[in-house]
């Protein structure tokens, strides 16, 4: 027990109208009141004392350890955008927010619903001393909670055992109500180790009830507005983002795109929430998306956005030649209504979540039908599609060839997860999403070592055929210790690594004036052997697909480490719109 802090073990206190608990043990009955909550994280400071209450409720609650507080958040954040469902992450405050920002901002950016449960280890009535890691933002000490704010949807910081376990309410409540996102609760030691006392603080109602909100229905003239534009407009297209997916909408995507004829196309956040085999699919737009999508989109006259903000990087700056207002109608739907005309103004503006605006909207008999099929087919004809030749040899193998093979082989329904890079890229540009089969990438910190936790955690929480996480040599470094956490968790999934000893998108934006950019050449299919993995490395396009083959529904964890050239380079997959390769360096004068 820490300085200051009492030695509550054998506290005993006079119930009346119900059992005294303590703080810990009221938080740890609220994450039981939920639909089949799952913990991650690793015990520490005074967050033993909610694992300590934990244990006590057996199998109510499913507990995760993870090797590092990162793989924590990154994992409760994956299982939030996969299920709608937050994970809960529980840890010492000090770890949490040194090792653990990764998954909180990749939440915050990208609205999936996380709850952090985290202690200011302040040390009791030595506080204002400044004592070992205090997090309570006094004088020698650091500001966990404004820290916290920072990448959060809400923080909340409880100073007594009745906070203790509302707050952790509110959290839930903050973290799936509206636009969803992580919320903290940052708890003083009092607070967890302290009996709720009625004498002197709020009444508690009960602990076990499980917060149930319907859907957000868009009112009636709003969709006869709608409806309006459906019925004037000659040629238009669905642009699909991450909120499809967050609102479990991929079959009410599915049902209306068909039930209209509209072609579909999806941001980066959204790949994967409409069949990219699908014959009104026009795959992924913006700057580094398909000709087919950006000349779809750009010649359309009606733009239904489901689920996306329009941002910036999804429509390649507010290029003129993708949206352009001035001429085209726009109905935007989403959860949050200060997304609505954010970026571009729209002429109907449906607030609710993907799956309630499709589903209203597909009510309202529309009786326009488009033949979408037609100006996808012509338009993939002109352009081309997923159709790029396969032409690696052994020796000479390429990462966007050894993308384009995994898509070949993974059953209808996996989830591949992807870092940031190069290997992003190619995943966005070259892995088809056929069927059901999803894609996730890091939304909007872009950042490396998200693929592998990302994936352990789909394979925990989905019946996914198989879960894949696809990093490069530079993402796998970050997260080798991660294939631990797997195996410990009796995950299964496969890691494909792409392995050209570069951090692809630097050096391939240095033009040749390298600097910090070049890996030295590791086994990394040995290191994951010796950690109890089935893992080969090969430069020969032959063996990886043979090997993929094999690793495909294999139970554990295996990694296949494709040995890939320098040759590919992210300007050979900017699309048309992208004229200024903003990444590089300037060239020399």
């Amino acid at each position: 027990m820490s300085a200051g802090l009492p030695d509550h073990s054998n506290y005993q206190t006079k119930t009346d109208q119900f059992v005294s608990i303590s703080g810990a043990q009221g938080v740890a009955q609220v994450i039981a009141a939920q639909n089949q909550s799952v913990v991650y994280g690793m015990p520490g400071g005074y967050t033993v004392q909610i694992y300590d209450a934990l244990h006590s409720l057996g199998d109510k609650v499913t507990t995760r350890l993870v090797r590092e507080e990162a793989f924590a958040t990154v994992m409760a954040e994956a299982q939030g955008r996969l299920t709608g469902q937050p994970g809960f992450v529980i840890g010492q405050g000090a770890w949490v927010l040194g090792n653990a920002g990764i998954g909180i901002m990749e939440a915050h950016l990208g609205c999936s619903p996380m709850v952090l449960l985290v202690d200011a280890t302040e040390g009791g009535a030595f506080s204002h001393l400044g004592p070992y890691q205090v997090g309570s933002g006094g004088y020698g000490a650091y500001d966990l909670a404004a820290a916290l704010k920072a990448i959060t949807k809400q923080t909340f910081v409880a100073m007594d055992p009745t906070q203790a376990f509302q707050m952790t309410q509110l959290a839930i409540k903050h973290a799936t109500t509206g636009e969803p996102g992580p919320v903290a609760v940052v708890f003083h030691g009092k607070s967890l180790f302290e009996r709720v006392n009625s004498s002197i603080q709020p009444p508690v109602g009960p602990i076990n009830k499980r917060l149930l909100f319907n859907g957000v229905v868009p009112a009636p003239e709003v969709l006869a507005a709608a409806t309006v534009l459906f019925d004037k407009a000659e040629s238009p297209v669905i642009v699909a983002g991450n909120g499809v997916r967050l609102s479990n909408a991929k079959n009410n995507l599915l049902e209306f795109a068909e039930q209209t004829g509209i072609p579909v196309a999806t941001t980066p956040a959204g790949k994967g929430t409409f069949p990219e085999d699908h014959p009104l699919a026009t795959g992924l737009m913006g700057a580094f998306g398909h000709e087919v999508a950006n000349k779809i989109i750009g010649e359309s006259d009606l733009i239904i956005a489901v689920g996306t903000k329009l941002g910036a990087s999804d429509t390649a700056n507010l290029h003129p030649k993708l949206i352009h207002a001035d001429s085209q109608k726009i109905i935007q739907i989403d959860i949050e209504g200060l997304n609505i005309g954010w970026t571009l103004p729209v002429d109907v503006g449906i607030v609710a979540d993907a799956k309630w605006g499709l589903k209203e909207l597909a009510k309202q008999r529309m009786s326009a039908q488009f033949d979408g099929k037609a100006r996808v087919a012509k338009a993939r004809k002109v352009l081309g599609y997923f159709d790029r030749n396969v032409s690696s040899v052994p020796g000479n193998f390429s990462g966007r060839d050894a993308v384009a093979i995994l898509g070949r082989y993974l059953p209808d329904g996996s989830i591949v997860t992807c870092d940031a890079g190069e290997n992003r890229l190619f995943m966005l540009r070259d892995f088809q999403c056929c069927g059901k089969t999803s894609v996730l990438q890091p939304n909007g910190g872009g950042g490396m070592g998200y693929a592998v936790p990302a994936a352990i955690s789909a394979s925990l929480n989905t019946n996914t055929p198989q879960a894949v996480a696809v990093c490069g040599d530079g993402g796998i470094s970050m997260t080798l210790h991660a294939l631990m956490t797997a195996i410990e968790n009796e995950a299964r999934l496969l890691v494909v690594v792409l392995d050209n000893s570069i951090l692809g998108w630097v050096y391939n934006g240095q033009r040749g004036r390298i600097i910090s950019s070049e890996l030295k050449q590791f086994d990394y299919a040995a290191i994951a052997r010796a950690m109890g993995c089935h893992a080969t490395a090969t430069d020969d396009p032959a063996i990886f697909e043979q090997e993929l083959v094999a690793s495909i529904g294999r139970p554990g964890v295996s990694v296949l480490v494709a040995k890939t050239t320098r040759e590919d380079r992210y300007q050979d997959v900017m699309s048309s719109l992208h004229t200024k390769d903003i990444y590089a360096v300037p060239e020399e004068p």
